[in-house]
């Protein structure tokens, strides 16, 4: 793998930004910070343990581990419906841990303990599970863990026995493969409609693969939290920051006016959502 390091002060007297270009991977980057620091709105507090969290045009889906459910709610943050509590049952979950809504219809639920994903609909009507006795036709174990749907219709799910599988809305298996060894952890995955992005928390990576698995780079990712990417760029949640790059090369650093630490993140219609492990947050009128 070639990579190299530049400085944009070395060319431009910019300020100095360490860029690391993989597989000829190139950026040109364009600083823009807003310096002041962002206050949070908080949307709803109390949470137990929340660990994933997705946004669609109208509600805010969050799994909420400690109490073996998902919430949903609006963008205001008022509470709409719940779906879980512990059990093996349809219904009930056993550490979830993420959740993807795919476009509002489809509400996939990965849960971990009860070797599964289960699917809802868009009322939260219990519609299915995928487990691996009946998906893949073994018994071999299969633990969910990261769930995420690209604008192509494909759902892919994230295996503790080391594979990611890819399946159609319907449930159908498309591919599976084995992660590559430079992935030391899963903490957060991304799926565009060009390539798969892995927050890795335990080398300080954000890897690349191609969307049959394929490894095809990488990116430093020292004190990342939380990543969230679409067609329009990546962003990552830092402790103190939101920075965003787009696809157009250009970044903004949204500063913020108190230290948080997140544990997923969102972006729709311009707003930016960060989830803690207690709480919700909303940065208002981030449009990019």
């Amino acid at each position: 793998m070639n990579s190299e390091h530049r400085t944009l002060n070395d060319e431009v007297g910019l300020l100095p930004v360490i860029i690391r270009v993989c597989c000829s991977f190139v950026f040109s980057i364009l600083i823009i910070t807003n310096t002041s620091g962002q206050a949070l709105q908080t949307l709803y507090s109390g949470l137990d343990n929340a660990a994933g969290l997705y946004v669609t045009q109208n509600s805010v889906y969050i799994v909420e581990q400690g109490k073996d459910r998902v919430l949903k709610l609006d963008h205001s943050g008022n509470l709409l419906d719940t779906i879980g509590g512990k059990g093996g049952g349809n219904y009930q979950f056993s550490k979830p841990v993420d959740v993807d809504a795919t476009n509002g219809l489809k509400i996939f639920v990965t849960d971990f303990n009860n070797r599964r994903v289960q699917v809802f609909d868009r009322r939260g009507q219990y519609l299915s599970s995928i487990s691996a006795s009946d998906a893949f036709g073994t018994n071999r174990p299969y633990n969910p863990t990261q769930v995420a749907v690209n604008g192509l219709g494909e759902v892919f799910f994230v295996d503790a026995e080391n594979y990611i599988r890819r399946f159609d809305l319907d449930s159908n298996l498309l591919d599976e493969f084995r992660i590559p060894s430079e992935v030391k952890s899963i903490d957060e995955m991304n799926v565009t409609s060009r390539e798969i992005l892995i927050l890795d928390k335990e080398s300080k990576t954000i890897h690349r693969l191609s969307l049959n698995g394929n490894y095809e780079g990488f990116f430093t990712a020292n004190g990342v939290q939380a990543l969230f990417a679409n067609e329009g760029g990546i962003w990552r949640a830092f402790s103190d920051r939101v920075e965003f790059e787009s696809r157009s090369r250009q970044t903004k650093t949204i500063n913020l006016s108190t230290d948080l630490k997140a544990t997923d993140m969102q972006v729709e219609d311009g707003m930016i959502f960060i989830l803690s492990s207690g709480d919700l947050y909303k940065i208002p009128g981030s449009n990019q």
